[in-house]
């Protein structure tokens, strides 16, 4: 069925394109109401009143908090504004929670742990839920789609009384495809911090009526995860702890095998990690693999769980390689020397340190950003084990062939005094489009 859905948008594209058009105005109809009933309300509810802005997360999937850290940190500071991190439990599915009698909240006890005072428990009963109408949002801000949610969260719900806002956590280093957004989130949404300007002005044409009403918006402030990557440079990276060497070595792989979403090396190259660390000692190696990497693997059957405890085992009994479990990495970026990785958003985030990049090749069926193609450029390519063995060599002992252009591309492509500057300039949106 798939096959042939592809043959007729190949052959028919101009059908293909005004059936996407009736689809986008279809969503675009469905959410007007809710923008307009939500403008209102708001309205009515600032006139005569000089409150605080209230700003609330959404907060869920730990990893993809590090996008949002800097906006958070930034109105916090800001006395104009008042922030709420609602903690949802990582175990919804279908809207609902999979094991109702499970009240435990690891996201809630996460963020208490490490001394957020504005977090909130958002499960409080049975499937049941905080009122977040009631904390009179004007902004609730995502990092992930509508689909592991509970329906009370749902962007479709919280359009009718708060401003939608999205940072999608993960840099959008593909080209992007209209069919990898969530049509009906990107209707109701208030305003898409894109990743670059391209993905922008595709987004105020996927939304281009509400656009022109100012009930949708999408802006280029920056990227919050190079923003992020910055304001590490001179943290502790705890996760090196281990190493004794001089030259650190880190191994992101991705967590799934389809080729069109860039595939993952590990399966290739997990031995082949071991050997190099029993062949230089003085070499410390890092796997960081994607957080969804392990399980995915043995929910697809592609290792046993017995395989994945037994390679961990592996790599903890040599004293030069270990897995990393920390939840930030930035901090453990700058204190690397080398990455190696597959196609991943975290690319962009290590390019800005200056450090060399090793992209493993696969089968890959994707095709670039430009921004990505610039990365790519001044990468080592690298497609077998002896490359990859000759490349960390060179690397090891100083050759460094691609240091400079490395350095030109992030300069022109990723400019310091924009990225340092990603939440001011988020905040000065949300200050000016208050009362919208």
């Amino acid at each position: 069925m798939k096959s042939y859905r592809e043959t007729i948008k190949k052959k028919l594209p101009a059908l293909t394109e005004s059936i996407r058009w009736c689809k986008r105005r279809k969503n675009e109809l469905s959410a007007l109401s809710r923008h307009i009933n939500r403008r209102n309300l708001q309205k009515t509810r600032a006139q005569g009143k000089n409150e605080k802005i209230v700003v609330v997360f959404i907060c869920q999937y730990i990893p993809a908090w590090s996008k949002d850290k800097q906006l958070y940190e930034t109105l916090k500071k800001d006395e104009r504004f008042k922030t709420v991190l609602l903690c949802i439990p990582n175990r919804v599915a279908g809207h609902v929670l999979q094991n109702p009698d499970d009240l435990s909240n690891d996201v809630y006890e996460y963020f208490v742990s490490h001394g957020y005072d504005d977090a909130v428990n958002a499960l409080i009963g049975r499937n049941t839920w905080l009122d977040l109408k009631a904390l009179h949002p004007d902004y609730v801000i995502y990092n992930r789609y509508d689909r592991p949610m509970p329906v009370e969260y749902t962007s479709t719900e919280v359009s009718k009384f708060a401003k939608v806002c999205l940072i999608i956590y993960a840099c959008a280093l593909l080209k992007v495809e209209e069919s990898m957004f969530d049509k009906t989130f990107a209707a109701n949404t208030y305003c898409f911090f894109a990743e670059s300007e391209g993905i922008r002005k595709e987004f105020m044409r996927w939304n281009k009526a509400l656009c022109k009403l100012k009930l949708s918006n999408a802006v280029y402030c920056g990227i919050p995860a190079i923003e992020n990557a910055y304001k590490a440079k001179n943290d502790y990276a705890s996760a090196w702890e281990f190493a004794k060497g001089d030259f650190r070595v880190m191994y992101t792989p991705r967590w799934t095998m389809d080729p069109t979403w860039g595939g993952s090396s590990f399966l290739k190259y997990k031995d082949v990690f071991l050997k190099i660390s029993d062949d230089n000692p003085e070499m410390d190696i890092l796997l960081r693999p994607h957080p969804l990497m392990l399980d995915h693997f043995i929910n697809t059957g592609l290792m046993s769980k017995e395989e994945v405890e037994l390679y961990i085992n592996e790599c903890n009994m040599r004293s030069n390689i270990r897995f990393d479990t920390e939840k930030e990495y930035h901090a453990t970026f700058w204190n690397s020397n080398v990455l190696v990785t597959d196609f991943s958003s975290m690319i962009i985030e290590y390019f800005i340190t200056g450090k060399p990049i090793i992209y493993l090749t696969y089968d890959e069926k994707i095709e670039c950003t430009e921004q990505m193609k610039a990365v790519l450029e001044s990468s080592y390519i690298v497609n077998n084990e002896d490359e990859l063995r000759e490349t960390l060599t060179n690397l090891a002992n100083g050759n460094d062939p691609l240091a400079k252009k490395r350095k030109s591309i992030c300069k022109e492509v990723f400019p310091e005094e924009l990225h340092r500057q990603t939440s001011d300039n988020m905040k000065r949106f949300l200050l000016e489009n208050r009362y919208l």
